[in-house]
């Protein structure tokens, strides 16, 4: 930054003191990248400005929100993923019990502790979906609509354990198997929901949101950005004048002592 001049009231130092004002400001505009840096630098773009930033901050904030619903409809489906797998083990098992000739009591009994355990785990996987639901911003309607199925889901695998309606120690494997699949029907719907909501919701409001977001960007940058090329035009063409200035300023000042010695 250049220094004031002081207060001279002479014609050429005072076109000085502006020109060196001028080559201040575009150096500092050049510094920052900034046009507007402070309110006297253009209060209307200053007041626009700060609306876009305001604007841009609740986009952000909002984007943010739908990146943690979809990093939890990301886990919810892995949690319902963990059941399905868990599914094809108790079919498994169930086929396997149902050739109950080539079975002893003992194999039996250790078939039906696997299917506890594993109806159990299904229990605890489906509690755990069932309660980061209301974190994935769905509606209401199909929020409600997914609880019911995985509840009804999990009963029907909750029946195959020991002492269940569709135990082994009933004997009918067809009713076994039907469970199985009207549970496994339902794992898959509410798998293809969470998919669909992260797909076509989720993703498409943040798709959209970050075209809102370049938007604003590019017009807060109209308002206070700083044009490199006209700023360093601004101050190739202050420097001359300064320069030109201070030599104007030399030969005054030489032709002042001129006639002084002349006079003397």
């Amino acid at each position: 930054m250049l220094g004031p001049i002081g207060n001279n009231p002479d014609p050429l130092l005072s076109q000085l003191r502006r020109n060196w004002r001028e080559q201040n400001e575009v150096l500092l505009r050049l510094s920052t990248g900034r046009r507007i840096n402070s309110g006297r630098d253009d209060p209307a773009g200053l007041i626009a400005a700060t609306d876009l930033e305001a604007a841009i901050a609740a986009l952000d904030a909002e984007s943010r929100a739908l990146e943690r619903n979809d990093s939890r409809a990301q886990i919810t489906d892995g949690q319902v993923a963990q059941i399905s797998g868990m599914m094809n083990d108790l079919r498994g098992l169930v086929v396997a019990s149902a050739n109950s000739g080539a079975l002893s009591h003992e194999e039996l009994a250790a078939n039906q502790m696997q299917i506890d355990n594993i109806a159990a785990s299904v229990r605890r996987f489906a509690d755990d979906a069932l309660a980061s639901l209301d974190g994935l911003g769905l509606p209401e309607e199909t929020r409600t609509q997914l609880a019911e199925q995985l509840q009804q889901a999990t009963a029907a695998v909750s029946s195959l354990a020991s002492g269940g309606a569709n135990a082994l120690a009933g004997g009918d494997f067809e009713a076994m198997q039907a469970a199985l699949d009207e549970a496994a029907t339902a794992f898959a719907q509410v798998r293809g929901a969470i998919g669909a909501h992260q797909k076509y919701t989720l993703e498409a409001q943040h798709n959209t949101l970050a075209v809102q977001r370049e938007n604003l960007v590019a017009a807060h940058s109209q308002i206070v950005d700083a044009d490199y090329a006209e700023e360093a035009s601004n101050l190739t063409r202050s420097q001359i004048l300064t320069a030109a200035n201070v030599r104007v300023l030399q030969i005054a000042n030489y032709n002042a002592g001129l006639v002084l010695n002349l006079l003397s």
